[in-house]
């Protein structure tokens, strides 16, 4: 790999954990008090988002392995947070949903999270948003069809 395309992807891998170090402080720094971890309050985030969304599903999303995302979910349902619903068709599929008095938490953490970033938004300008937004969607597809491809390999190998 050219030696600039090294420096690139060193200085992006930075700024990656960086911005992830910083956007989790904030989300700490705002739920103090709740009783709730940052894994926790992602999963939850992912149940306002999508609810009724599978285990797996929910796996998936996160990017957690899914005895991890159970473990989560366990905590949260021996604290009345969430519910397990098992689906009637097929019994073994499980559907996760928000209890009803977190829908409303979870409801000011989206606000929060939108209000954060979309306050350092108002500093550039709507080509450099447009930019951002194209270039880490690009990121994110390539590390998706990588993914993809190690599992393929994997799968193969099994």
């Amino acid at each position: 790999m050219e030696q600039e395309l090294v420096h690139q992807a060193e200085h992006l891998s930075f700024l990656i954990r960086t911005l992830n170090r910083k956007f989790r402080q904030y989300m700490m720094s705002q739920t103090i008090g709740c009783g709730l971890t940052v894994p926790q309050l992602h999963l939850m985030q992912e149940l306002f988002q999508n609810p009724g969304i599978t285990l797996s599903e929910l796996s998936i999303r996160l990017g957690l392995a899914k005895s991890t995302v159970s473990g989560i979910v366990d905590r949260l349902e021996k604290q009345g947070k969430v519910i397990r619903k098992r689906n009637e068709q097929d019994r073994r599929v499980v559907h996760i949903d928000l209890s009803p008095e977190i829908n409303e938490l979870n409801h000011n953490l989206s606000l929060m999270r939108t209000n954060y970033l979309g306050g350092f938004l108002v500093y550039m300008s709507n080509e450099e948003i447009i930019g951002l937004i194209n270039g880490l969607e690009k990121i994110n597809l390539l590390m998706q069809k990588e993914t993809q491809s190690i599992n393929s390999i994997k799968s193969n190998i099994d």
